[in-house]
């Protein structure tokens, strides 16, 4: 379900459920919003695939100061990954240049000429043989970024339909009844016209995961 964690004069951040669109597809934000007379200029955007927090400013005239903001705060998702993490540090960052474009499984960097820099801070949460939950802060904003450092790290996200194996998404749903991808925008901390906003979701339920913890 949609809701609204925050509506203050300059914007509102929404709380995405994984499968819907912010614009592009049905059912999405955008409907949601024009539904209920409300903003619909979008500070920042999710895949259909991910949950969690998308800011929308009231006026237009502040978007791009709030997108600005965004950028030059934190931004962190909470996902799960693929494979246990085994002797691997569990703060490390995935700093490998990609493509700014949505590629696919057999080359997730893209092609050499199209990559750019681009910084993902990693921390585990929790790990066991099959399965690895982190936090991730993005210090860039490529496309598809934490998606593509997860499975060039041998650890791609569990349900991920572009970038890991669809053998293994289809066995693994089954397991555990779920066909979502676990990837969650789950906070974010900027400081807009002299205000600090710390805006945290409901965090993405990875326990049915990790049974003895």
């Amino acid at each position: 379900m949609i809701s609204i964690l925050e509506n203050n004069v300059f914007f509102i951040v929404l709380n995405k459920p994984e499968g819907v669109s912010v614009h592009n597809e049905k059912p999405s934000l955008l409907d949601w919003l024009v539904e209920r007379k409300l903003p619909q200029s979008f500070v920042n955007r999710i895949d259909q695939q991910t949950s969690g927090l998308v800011v929308v400013a009231h006026d237009p005239k502040d978007h791009e100061a709030l997108t600005q903001s965004l950028q030059s705060g934190q931004k962190i998702y909470r996902a799960l990954l693929r494979g246990g993490w085994n002797d691997k540090p569990h703060s490390l960052q995935w700093d490998l240049p990609l493509s700014d474009k949505a590629e696919g499984r057999k080359n997730p960097q893209g092609k050499a000429s199209d990559r750019k820099n681009c910084l993902t801070l990693v921390n585990v949460v929790r790990t066991n043989q099959y399965f690895t939950e982190v936090l991730c802060e993005i210090k860039t904003g490529r496309q598809h970024q934490i998606r593509k450092h997860a499975v060039l790290a041998k650890h791609a996200i569990m349900g991920d339909t572009r970038y890991n194996d669809e053998s293994y998404n289809l066995k693994m749903g089954a397991m555990y009844k779920t066909e979502r991808m676990f990837l969650h925008a789950e906070e974010l901390k900027f400081k807009f016209q002299g205000k600090e906003y710390h805006i945290k979701s409901e965090k993405m339920n990875c326990d049915m995961f990790f049974p003895s913890t």
